[in-house]
């Protein structure tokens, strides 16, 4: 073993530029496939770390009614408890119902007031640990939630508002209660779908529902919590749950299905299915498979660009090894050992390689933005994961055997005599084989160009098309306190004052962020028809400040009072929809349990208020009774530091007892695509990768083979051969491969991207024109690596190069 690693060492140290040139595209290909097994071990167990994951099952609905057709995530509380009564098999039931951007504070015995405001909390049930698994730092997992009004903190949330205090008992503020502190869990893991930092206790009933002492039947027709069963077997047969659901809908769900023409189909969704596989709406964010299928491949195709690299060079190198191979064979080597040795070579340059992409790796993940970028907190520790330095290993191993796979089935083959005598040359079907696995390398690098480049395309459109409104330079404000709200005319005309605020007005609605919906009547060509609509409940001069387009009819009359009741602004999705044409003013609008029919007062021209993901859907604006929800201001963009300085100021006044928080909607707005945005930064890093990689293997290239054709140059510049000419010469072969690279990949470019586009209802026009570009720039790159060799090789004396042998 000792003799075998002097020997690979031996080699190695014997000709340093290729073996640098190796080591570096294998460090590459093993880094990126590290970074991507993290990525995979990270998703692909999403909520498995919970011990009884395989038995529980989250419960959401296809709900269809008239001009309803739903598939909400969340299901009715009221039916928690009823499951549990009718179903045995049922062994534990947990509700949770997310809150966010909830005011936390707590103030020590100093009176020193901490206070955030909160997007991770979750209201749950007694039961919670009893269903899901986590890891308690301090209380009791039996009773820390019986109480009402109790609250279960995470590590970090306990350190960022108790400090080195014990939070234990301690009274703090959430919302407008008080709650009390009955233990501490270490940190929910990142790959979780239901996250928090905060867990209080006791979902209470809602209100409404009651109705001569039993619950409406209507009530669970409205799904307000997330609903998690866990079942007594491992096997449980979810038909067996579907069939004994009819007999549950007959008792609770039928007398209000009747009425509006329902049909509630459960829908059970495996614990560990949700995150990637889940199609419920209205959920919380979740992964998409696809983007992890596209890191995949690439991770495969720059694995195979690594190794195609190995192999290209180590039959190039033949030549000069060919001696060395026949002296083995004549010493009574047998081709199985010197494959074997070509293996084992190839698996010590890949381990020598798995040093530096543990390093490159370690340098990523701590010292660049790479975790900020894919939302999550990957980290490489071999210790504590046996599973990654195992994958790491086999990862390393198999890149080194795929590399020198060939090598050691071709070089073994080296003909003795021939060799002996120095007249070996590499066969035509090893100068074939090099020809293809150039064209694969840069087939591959263009194919995952373009591709990114049509994506980049693609997401700039999303973020530049005519929305229908104007997003720009437009300043939101949440309104927490009550007196603000009441006065927020005032405030409006204050702020307008200053010479860069434009406009003013409110919303409960921010665009692309929390548009919610109803079923309403709406009057269609037979008469009142029941038909969901997305909602909006805007305050006054919304349409103008937003930069909308009024069609037909007027806008919202200005006023406290005014336009406050049954009094409509539809947009020209729900005019469709309903058979109204361009004659929308004076239809007939009210809610589902409306006294009084209202009416539309104006039509609006259609404007995107969720992702360019989705069509436009149906729907209607109204005036707010109150000047709640956000302060939206209109600014100019000139010195915007002194107006968000001069806005800062004034609210601060306004509202001493909130935390100021401001943010502008284009950025809200396009948070909607960060996942494309995330996907499109790592494809084109990954495609950095590609290209670098593949310019490696030339580079190597280049380098063999001007110095085995230097005689030849030599001949050629005695007969007047110019140095451009020769290092045409050099480069023609390598130009034919990359144009014929570039012609290859456009049926598959084109299949990919029109896949990918699918998933966007308004697509931007793909400029084929890309093609052209990325080839002719992979022409440039080939050209300048192979002239870096070239162009001292045009230049040796020739009287030198003569004398090369």
């Amino acid at each position: 073993m000792i003799h075998h690693l002097r020997f690979f060492l031996r080699v190695f140290l014997k000709d340093k530029f290729f073996s640098i040139l190796n080591i570096l595209g294998l460090a590459l290909g093993i880094g990126v496939s590290i970074i991507l097994l993290l990525i995979l071990q990270n998703d692909l167990t999403y909520d498995r770390y919970h011990v009884n994951h395989e038995r529980i099952y989250r419960l959401g609905a296809h709900l269809e009614a008239t001009g309803v057709d739903i598939m909400p995530a969340r299901t009715a509380r009221e039916l928690g408890g009823i499951l549990k009564e009718e179903l045995p098999e049922i062994e534990e039931i947990v509700r949770a119902n997310s809150w966010d951007h909830t005011l936390v504070s707590y103030k020590n015995a100093q009176g020193q007031e901490v206070s955030f405001y909160e997007e991770d909390i979750v209201r749950t049930d007694s039961t919670y640990f009893k269903v899901f698994s986590h890891n308690f730092i301090v209380g009791d997992p039996t009773t820390c939630l019986s109480e009402e009004h109790t609250v279960v903190l995470t590590e970090s949330a306990a350190k960022k508002y108790f400090g080195d205090e014990d939070p234990i008992n301690k009274v703090m503020n959430i919302g407008e209660e008080q709650w009390t502190v009955t233990a501490v869990i270490e940190d929910v893991p990142g790959n979780t779908h239901l996250k928090f930092d905060i867990l209080i206790s006791r979902l209470i009933d809602r209100e409404w529902v009651n109705e001569g002492g039993s619950i409406k039947s209507e009530a669970f027709w409205n799904p307000d919590v997330y609903m998690y069963i866990m079942f007594n077997d491992n096997q449980y047969d979810t038909r067996d749950f579907m069939s004994k659901f009819e007999g549950i809908y007959e008792k609770y769900f039928k007398t209000f299905g009747d009425q509006v023409g329902g049909k509630y189909t459960p829908v059970l969704e495996p614990l560990a299915d949700v995150h990637f596989h889940s199609r419920m709406e209205a959920d919380e964010p979740h992964g998409n498979i696809a983007y992890l299928y596209a890191f995949s491949g690439i991770g495969v195709f720059i694995i195979l660009l690594a190794c195609i690299n190995y192999m290209n060079l180590s039959t190039a190198k033949s030549v000069k090894r060919a001696g060395e191979i026949a002296m083995k064979k004549t010493l009574g080597s047998s081709k199985a050992t010197l494959a074997f040795s070509f293996l084992g070579e190839s698996i010590f340059l890949s381990l020598i390689s798995l040093v530096f992409a543990v390093a490159l790796v370690k340098f990523v993940l701590l010292a660049t933005p790479f975790n900020t970028l894919i939302g999550k907190q990957l980290t490489l520790d071999y210790f504590n994961n046996p599973i990654l330095l195992i994958g790491s290993l086999i990862i390393t191993v198999m890149i080194g055997f795929i590399s020198g796979l060939y090598p050691a089935f071709y070089l073994p083959r080296v003909n003795t005599i021939t060799a002996l005598k120095g007249a070996f040359k590499n066969r035509k079907s090893s100068h074939t084989l090099r020809k293809i696995l150039i064209t694969a390398q840069f087939s591959i690098s263009i194919f995952v160009v373009v591709s990114t480049l049509f994506m980049k395309q693609q997401i700039a459109f999303m973020r530049n098309n005519d929305l229908g409104f104007d997003k720009e330079n437009i300043v939101l404000l949440p309104i927490q306190d009550s007196l603000v709200q009441a006065q927020i005319e005032g405030i409006k005309t204050e702020f307008l004052k200053h010479p860069q605020i434009k406009k003013a007005t409110t919303s409960y609605n921010v665009m692309g962020i929390n548009v919610g919906g109803s079923v309403m009547w709406a009057e269609g060509a037979e008469g009142m028809k029941q038909q969901a609509f997305s909602l909006m409940f805007v305050g006054e001069d919304y349409i103008n400040t937003m930069g909308m387009t009024l069609l037909s009819g007027r806008d919202f009359y200005e006023g406290k009072d005014k336009d406050v009741d049954n009094v409509f602004i539809a947009n020209e999705a729900a005019a469709k929809l309903m058979g109204w044409g361009d004659q929308a003013v004076g239809k007939k609008v009210k809610f589902f349990h409306g006294k009084e029919d209202g009416q539309v007062i104006g039509l609006v021209k259609n404007f995107n208020f969720n992702s360019l993901h989705n069509e436009i859907e149906p729907m209607l604006i109204m005036k707010a009774r109150d000047g709640g929800g956000f302060l939206h201001l209109k600014v100019s963009g000139e010195n915007l530091p002194e107006t968000m300085a001069h806005i800062e100021s004034k609210w601060k006044t306004l509202d001493p007892n909130h935390p100021y928080e401001y943010s502008f909607l284009d950025q809200r707005f396009d948070e909607q695509y960060r996942a494309d945005e995330v996907q499109s930064k790592l494809l084109s890093a990954l495609s950095f990768i590609c290209i670098f990689i593949s310019l490696l293997g030339l580079l190597g290239l280049s380098a063999f083979s001007a110095s085995q054709r230097t005689k030849e140059i030599g001949v050629r510049k005695v007969h007047g051969a110019s140095t451009p000419s020769i290092i045409y010469l050099l480069f023609k072969d390598i130009m034919l491969l990359v144009i014929i690279a570039s012609i290859v990949v456009i049926p598959m470019v084109y299949y990919v991207v029109q896949y990918w586009m699918q998933d966007f209802a308004y697509q931007t026009e793909l400029n084929y024109f890309l093609f052209l570009i990325v080839g002719v720039l992979a022409l440039l790159f080939a050209f300048l690596t192979v002239a870096f060799h070239s162009l001292k090789t045009a230049r040796t004396n020739p009287v030198n190069a003569l004398k090369c042998e």
